[in-house]
């Protein structure tokens, strides 16, 4: 069996590795347990070119720029880091806890759990003529910004994911169209602001996307208006982003006997949970005036560290 860890943190994203970070600036045992091949979560795994534009000290920043950056302050500290190993279950053991693992138990003493909204899935169209074309010009995840240079790019979505893609690319793009199906967009004042004053940018509300056309690639884009009736022309493009949201998948944690709000778990001011010495930061924690920022998860995080430190009376 493995060694007794002060604390234990499951996810390797933003939250959990600066979680690490903070667990070592008070000298304990930590471990880190993430289920992917490599560290990073939906930054790494999804947005790694996508810039960031609210995290302290970095006006823009990658978000694999910031994992780096994350990784080399948490590991200023020894620790033991598991990347694909997933957490399945916790049960009760001497001393606190043993979280369960297909490879054997780790046991910890406390546990912090920052694994975001769980898989982090992109929500797809479930609909080929749509999704037939991702590979082809059609993008759920996007690795490398350079694709998009003089493209004639739709970003599809209303929400922050799709405007930050949208400025990200318009610097190199052609033109920018950005539609979304309500009359509105959703994303930050700010970014919609900078949006509207760009001119290589168009936004389109009230618009959806019904289906692609290309004979190998895309090349031109059905719309339809807001009550769902096809519009006549097609929108040539060369690329497409799809921003439509994620699937969060956290049903894992509710055999844990973890109170649930939803698909996250519910905390207290401390970010502990309903279970003594087990703690939550990041989406993964709700509480009343909830933000989901990389910024809020910072602080969360550090909070929950401190409260296993006395926890553990360290």
């Amino acid at each position: 069996m493995a060694e007794m860890a002060d604390v234990t943190i499951v996810g390797g994203g933003p939250v959990g590795l600066f979680g690490l970070y903070c667990a070592g600036l008070h000298h304990l045992k930590a471990r880190l347990v993430e289920r992917l091949d490599r560290l990073g979560g939906q930054l790494e795994h999804l947005y790694p070119e996508k810039p960031i534009y609210d995290v302290g000290g970095f006006p823009a920043i990658t978000g694999r720029e910031l994992v780096e950056r994350l990784k080399q302050q948490a590991f200023q500290y020894p620790a033991d880091v598991l990347t694909g190993v997933e957490a399945t279950g916790l049960e009760l053991a001497e001393g606190g806890w043993s979280l369960v693992t297909p490879d054997g138990m780790l046991p910890t003493r406390a546990l912090i759990v920052t694994a975001g909204i769980g898989e982090f899935i992109p929500r797809r169209y479930q609909n080929p003529v749509i999704d037939d074309y991702e590979g082809r010009g059609l993008y759920y995840v996007v690795q490398e910004l350079e694709e998009f240079r003089d493209q004639r790019v739709l970003v599809v979505g209303g929400g922050d994911s799709a405007a930050d893609w949208a400025m990200a690319v318009a610097g190199r793009a052609r033109h920018v169209t950005m539609i979304h199906r309500r009359r509105g967009f959703q994303c930050h004042v700010d970014s919609l602001s900078k949006l509207e004053a760009d001119p290589r940018v168009t936004l389109i509300p009230h618009r959806s996307l019904v289906r692609v056309v290309g004979d190998d690639r895309v090349e031109r884009a059905i719309l339809a208006d807001g009550e769902g009736r096809e519009l006549p022309d097609a929108l040539d493009v060369d690329r497409i982003i799809v921003a439509i949201g994620l699937t969060p998948e956290t049903a894992v944690f509710r055999g844990w006997g973890l109170d649930m709000q939803g698909d996250a778990i519910t905390v207290k001011t401390d970010m502990s949970t309903n279970k003594p010495g087990v703690y939550a930061a990041g989406d993964m924690a709700a509480y009343p005036g909830k933000i989901k920022l990389i910024a809020s998860g910072f602080g969360e995080v550090a909070t929950a560290v401190e409260a296993a430190k006395d926890y553990l009376g360290r």
